[in-house]
């Protein structure tokens, strides 16, 4: 086990210093802002299955409404339950996208510089003067044609329930016209076994405890493996309220958390570190 994690930790520093190297150079490119971003976002993808790969994660992917769902032709603000800071590899997986985090998460290294290099925004809720100017950059990134991605809980959770959502940012997929794109992320196994209650602290990273403190728990584990159910997209067309949004987008996402992994609710494919979206 000891071994397992001085491996894990060696492949995660080198695939940081990668990471970063790269993101440095595209930001240091004499390059637009549209056309930077984008090449931040594929990086963060390639990285993001990448990283998955490296921590032992095995995601299994499956679109619940292949027709309406064009993740290299149209843009959306993906909205997204959470419960580790994996989830971030997870979605990241996806497509590319640029997250929305909070400014707390700026200032936690090496959370905050990770976000940074990949072209994230950085919101303070509690601030309603600033809100609007961030909720204006969304709109922009949106209406370039740049999908986001965002975990309107604001927070992680213990896995119980999905927490309510908060809808202030959600504005901004209306003001764009974008589609919302929810998806669920549910935890199923972890090192073969089924997660509860006696194991989900492992994964999940939540309450107060530290970054630094949770690392050494996953990195002691062997294999992990996840559900990423992308649900139909929500148009903003037919809902104008954003409170309307975020109640049909946690009604979706909370249903399919909530379903046993029966066999309709089984995932078409699975490769660790990627997914099968494009199958």
């Amino acid at each position: 086990m000891l071994m397992r994690i001085v491996l894990k930790s060696i492949m995660i520093f080198l695939f940081l210093l990668l990471y970063s190297l790269i993101a440095l150079s595209i930001m240091a490119l004499p390059a637009g802002r549209v056309r930077k971003r984008a090449r931040l976002t594929r990086n963060v993808m390639f990285f993001a299955r990448l990283g998955l790969h490296v921590l032992g994660i095995r995601m299994f992917s499956r679109l619940q409404k292949r027709k309406g769902i064009r993740p290299r032709a149209v843009n959306y603000l993906i909205i997204a339950n959470h419960l580790s800071y994996t989830d971030i590899l997870i979605v990241g997986a996806l497509m590319p996208s640029v997250f929305i985090t909070s400014v707390e998460l700026k200032h936690t290294f090496p959370l905050g510089m990770l976000a940074w290099l990949g072209g994230s925004i950085f919101v303070e809720r509690r601030s309603p003067a600033g809100l609007k100017q961030e909720i204006s950059e969304i709109e922009q990134v949106l209406a370039e044609g740049t999908s986001v991605a965002l975990f309107p809980e604001g927070t992680t959770s213990d896995g119980d329930t999905v927490r309510p959502f908060k809808n202030s940012l959600i504005s901004a997929a209306i003001s764009s016209g974008s589609s919302l794109l929810p998806v669920c992320i549910r935890y199923t196994m972890v090192n073969g076994r089924p997660v509860g209650t006696h194991n989900r602290d492992q994964v999940y990273y939540y309450g107060g405890t530290t970054f630094f403190e949770h690392l050494p728990r996953l990195l002691k584990l062997k294999t992990i493996e996840v559900e990423c159910i992308v649900l139909r997209p929500i148009s903003t067309h037919q809902h104008h309220s954003r409170k309307d949004l975020a109640t049909k987008a946690h009604a979706l996402i909370s249903a399919a958390y909530h379903r046993l992994p029966s066999g309709s609710h089984r995932a078409t494919g699975a490769i660790r570190g990627t997914t099968d979206e494009h199958r």
